[in-house]
């Protein structure tokens, strides 16, 4: 049989030059698969007496598994286990112009499938990318930059119980629901998110950023408290352990400093919905440092003044940037979906020497969702009934969301969701980050909480050793107030004000050219001539800033239209799917511009 290593590690080497530093030496002997010959005359492989491709034709199974597809046009695929190459070959010469990710976790194998087949086709292509001899976590971080639409998952049927691939699905999928969350949660707050800003625009100019307390609390540790059931492991040690690290309570886990008798340093909040805004209840912040975005619940702000114990996030939204253009930025911390990932980011940017995760479980220790006593949980007693007990709604919670045991950190299996995945993935990605960058070590204190890669397990009781930094700590906070007054100062109310009147009037230019555009579009006219007439309305919509900030609220309808394209040729989809994006583009500006000008009325009564 002739060998054709040399020429296709020449073909792969032309596309990938760091792969000649990586001599087949460092690879072990593939004993497992075997080559051998079809009817067809291309070669089959078997490892372990399963066949990875058909024993007649390889070729014509790998056209047919292609051919059975849905019939939406793939955005790209994943092949998983590259076998001798059918499956990919077969994908790339049916859509030779979309990404392909090819995984083989054994580089062993690779090697084998080089010497046994003629893959320079695959080889040197531009979009067909490889992962050889990776980590599952890092061949996903491939996987995610490929165009997400309708992205195909290929598998060779043998491989389906691998425990390398099971564990890529798992991941796969939660980079799916991290997309689609996106994209839901944005349809389903965005107007909340844009409505609370606009309500919290006075808090939002009159205090300071978190920009203040950049840097100020090196080389103290922070213990992070979120709601998860390991908190009650840890609640025993808070008292003890304010005095030798900063407390960070996430709005969930407020109550329980309190009601140990601890005030929390940080409370952060950023929820926009009303029933978070409860979990503050009867709960006075005065002496708490309240850390939060423009768009969280105006409840959260009341009662409070300039300058009193509230700093805020850089807005994660575009009218939030906007204005923040001229006030100056607040400090950019990341969000995760979760807001306890904003307060470990929140820890990391305050510059803490580590960051110790108290009730971070991801997961569902002893079928429990919450410490005991927390909000959510007392909220189900309170709405519970002999037909709708809180078994019932704990039940619900439990399993609405694809519940999936997974590894703890004790190293036993603990019940979690998708949504979960979501978070931890999260967290694994930026842990990942910040090694690069020789960034602080974190730490979770739950026992039986989903394990998170860089994230190790430590006892609370071992928090005990660490040495006493209260002094420190009070010295930097009156550091980081001090610099959030002067910060304050500088700020430019009048001019913000400017410049949100002059938003409003291009907001109303906006609408109406959007107006414009959409009847245009549903004219009826010449293809032509309505080309280039919305040509010229694009254009002066392209030259308004305000474009930016409507356009926020239909990135749903733009991911439609982007994941699923009309042919050229189809005029009348063309123009209706542009009446719909003038509709949209419309509809958004007239409710940002309504806001904004009850916004002003207000400041100025």
């Amino acid at each position: 049989m002739k060998d054709y290593t040399q020429a296709n590690l020449e073909a792969l080497c032309s596309r990938q030059p760091a792969f000649r530093a990586k001599s087949l030496e460092t690879y072990p002997n593939a004993t497992e698969m075997q080559i051998l010959t079809t009817p067809s005359g291309y070669p089959t492989a078997r490892i372990r007496g399963a066949y990875l491709h058909s024993r007649y034709d390889p070729v014509k199974e790998a056209r047919r598994i292609i051919d059975s597809g849905s019939g939406q046009p793939p955005s790209a695929a994943v092949v998983l286990g590259l076998g001798l190459g059918y499956l990919a070959e077969a994908f790339h010469r049916a859509s030779p112009e979309k990404a392909l990710l090819v995984v083989e976790p054994d580089p062993a194998l690779f090697v084998q499938a080089l010497g046994a087949r003629d893959l320079r086709e695959l080889l040197q292509s531009p979009t067909v990318q490889w992962s050889i001899g990776e980590q599952a976590e890092a061949a996903a971080m491939k996987a995610e930059r490929l165009p997400l639409g309708n992205l195909r998952i290929l598998r060779l049927a043998a491989l389906r119980e691998n425990e390398y691939f099971q564990r890529l699905e798992v991941l796969l999928s939660s980079i799916f629901d991290k997309r689609n969350v996106n994209i839901n949660t944005l349809q389903r707050f965005g107007q909340l998110w844009i409505r609370n800003l606009l309500s919290n625009l006075h808090q939002f100019i009159s205090n300071p950023g978190i920009g203040a307390g950049c840097g100020l609390f090196s080389g103290i540790p922070a213990l992070i408290l979120a709601a998860g059931p390991s908190l009650d492991e840890v609640l025993p040690y808070l008292e003890a352990l304010q005095q030798r690290m900063l407390i960070v309570a996430v709005d969930t886990s407020y109550r329980f400093c309190k009601n140990q008798g601890v005030e929390a340093d940080f409370l952060v909040t950023v929820d926009p919905q009303y029933w978070n805004s409860r979990h503050l209840d009867w709960l006075a912040t005065d002496r708490t440092v309240l850390v939060s975005e423009s768009s969280a619940h105006p409840r959260v702000f009341r009662g409070k003044g300039a300058n009193d114990s509230v700093y805020f996030v850089s807005s994660f939204f575009p009218l939030g940037t906007y204005i923040e253009e001229t006030l100056g930025p607040r400090g950019v911390i990341g969000a995760g979906g979760s807001v306890a990932a904003t307060a470990w980011d929140l820890c990391r940017y305050l510059g803490c020497s580590g960051q110790y995760m108290a009730g971070l479980d991801l997961g569902f220790p002893g079928q429990r969702t919450h410490a005991r006593g927390a909000y959510f949980e007392e909220s189900m007693h309170l709405r519970s009934s002999r037909l709708h007990p809180t078994e019932d709604m704990s039940f619900a919670y439990l399993h609405q969301a694809r519940p999936t045991a997974l590894r703890n950190n004790r190293g036993g299996l603990t019940l979690s969701d998708r949504r979960m995945l979501i978070y931890k993935s999260w967290f694994e990605d930026q842990i990942q980050q910040q090694l690069g960058r020789k960034g602080s070590p974190s730490y979770t204190l739950a026992a039986e909480g989903i394990a998170i890669a860089g994230m190790d397990f430590v006892r609370p009781e071992r928090l005990l050793d660490l040495a006493p930094v209260r002094a420190r700590i009070e010295e930097a906070l009156t550091a980081m107030h001090l610099g959030g007054v002067r910060m304050a100062k500088a700020q430019r109310p009048n001019q913000a004000l400017r410049l949100l009147r002059d938003l409003a009037g291009e907001l109303k230019q906006l609408e109406d050219l959007a107006k414009t555009g959409a009847k245009l579009s549903a004219a009826g006219a010449p293809l032509n001539e309505t080309i280039t007439q919305l040509a010229e309305i694009d254009r002066r919509i392209m030259s308004l800033a305000s474009r930016q900030i409507a356009g926020f609220l239909f990135q749903p309808l733009i991911h439609s239209i982007v994941n699923n394209p009309v042919e050229p040729q189809d005029s009348i989809q063309i123009l209706e799917t542009s009446k719909k994006l003038y509709g949209q583009l419309k509809d958004s500006a007239s409710y940002h511009g309504k806001l904004l000008q009850q916004c002003l009325l207000r400041m100025h009564a």
